[in-house]
């Protein structure tokens, strides 16, 4: 039995889950990886849709392998190794790059719920929703500046949270960090629930509906996951081993982050998973883009990658409409000119009534969500 500064802890060099963190921190960040080149090669090179929520995203993974990098570095020190095992000298550089592992996974959070929002906004455009939105959009960044304050602000001097011969006139206390962790399960919580009621209201079959309520409530498992490292945090808190004992705090915090960057991408993916799907059917891949080119639309309908409905009823108005007709006209006459056939000009019809063309036009949104609802998108919710 070895008795240390750190109680009585017996020393077994042999105890290690040093290799497993490791393996959590890499395995975690490349799923991320492999659904963000996805999502960015589909809306970048395939639909020519790129939006800020994408790249919103792609500077969220940036900030995920920092955060698996730290967590790296800190087993380099000795963490996922029992107290008694690391060297005095280690403990230092350790509690540093704990502080910027921390820093990492708050920004990478951050910028994972902005850029959700971002792709909300694109797809719920009910008045509603773009109030609710904006709201909850205002109230991530607040909560994030606040944690990014907390946590810059962890000890004054800020070198004395991991510098032990430098002595702190403050540091917070943990009810800080519970506080700011259940505000952060909470706007969890509330922005996965937005776009649930929207769903369900719209125009459609209910199996298309469940389909659609179940890709976006798998946001819900990112809460889970942030209520089991809560849990499991609080439990390690005052553990003098607890390199050693809280390793799951670390395992959940690595899923936490890069779940919430898969849960980003998939809402975006069913385009690629439809070309899949006919690829290996042996189907014409192109052929399901024949109903949409009729409409003149560029894209196969998706959350966030479908273009204005707006802008494609402006495209498709009643005047666009009789001006092609009086083109086509005009070319008959042309080549009729020789042979004397009259023509008769009276073909266009009346524009339709002015109260039918607002009501269209207030009907008209940008309502991306996965297809078939935009077939029905038009209707609008359910009175």
């Amino acid at each position: 039995m070895a008795s240390t500064g750190h109680g009585d802890v017996e020393s077994n060099p042999r105890g290690s889950h040093q290799g497993s963190i490791i393996a959590c921190a890499v395995i975690t960040w490349l799923i991320a990886a492999i659904f963000v080149g996805m999502r960015l090669y589909l809306r970048g090179r395939v639909m020519k849709v790129m939006g800020l929520e994408d790249w919103v995203i792609l500077a969220s993974l940036i900030f995920s392998g920092c955060n698996s990098g730290g967590f790296i570095t800190e087993v380099i020190y000795g963490l996922g190794l029992h107290a008694v095992d690391i060297p005095k000298d280690h403990w230092q550089p350790m509690a540093e790059t704990a502080w910027f592992t921390v820093l990492f996974y708050t920004l990478t959070l951050c910028l994972t719920k902005v850029s959700i929002l971002l792709l909300y906004k694109r797809t719920l455009t009910y008045d509603w929703t773009r109030i609710t939105i904006g709201i909850f959009m205002t109230i991530v960044v607040l909560t994030s500046i606040l944690d990014i304050s907390v946590v810059v602000t962890a000890c004054v001097p800020l070198n004395s949270f991991w510098d032990m011969s430098v002595k702190a006139t403050y540091c917070h206390p943990h009810q800080v960090y519970y506080a700011i962790m259940g505000l952060q399960i909470g706007t969890d919580f509330l922005i996965f629930l937005l776009p649930l009621p929207v769903v369900w209201s719209m125009r459609a079959p209910r199996d298309q509906k469940v389909v659609l309520i179940a890709v976006f409530s798998f946001g819900f498992f990112i809460c889970i996951v942030s209520i089991i490292r809560f849990i499991e945090l609080a439990a390690n808190l005052y553990n003098e081993d607890f390199t050693y004992t809280s390793v799951a705090v670390d395992y959940w915090s690595l899923i936490e982050v890069n779940t919430a960057i898969v849960c980003s991408c998939i809402m975006t993916l069913k385009p690629l998973l439809n070309r899949v799907i006919a690829s290996s059917n042996g189907q014409d891949i192109n052929a399901g883009a024949q109903p949409a080119a009729a409409q003149g639309l560029m894209h196969p309908p998706t959350i966030g990658s479908e273009p204005s409905k707006r802008f494609v009823a402006r495209k498709q108005s009643w005047l666009t409409v009789q001006m092609a007709r009086m083109d086509k006209s005009l070319q008959t006459v042309n080549e009729a000119g020789d042979t004397g056939d009259e023509v008769n000009l009276r073909t266009l019809g009346p524009p339709p009534p002015l109260h039918l063309t607002a009501a269209r036009d207030r009907r008209s949104h940008n309502s991306s969500v996965i297809t078939p609802i935009e077939q029905h998108a038009d209707e609008g919710p359910l009175k």
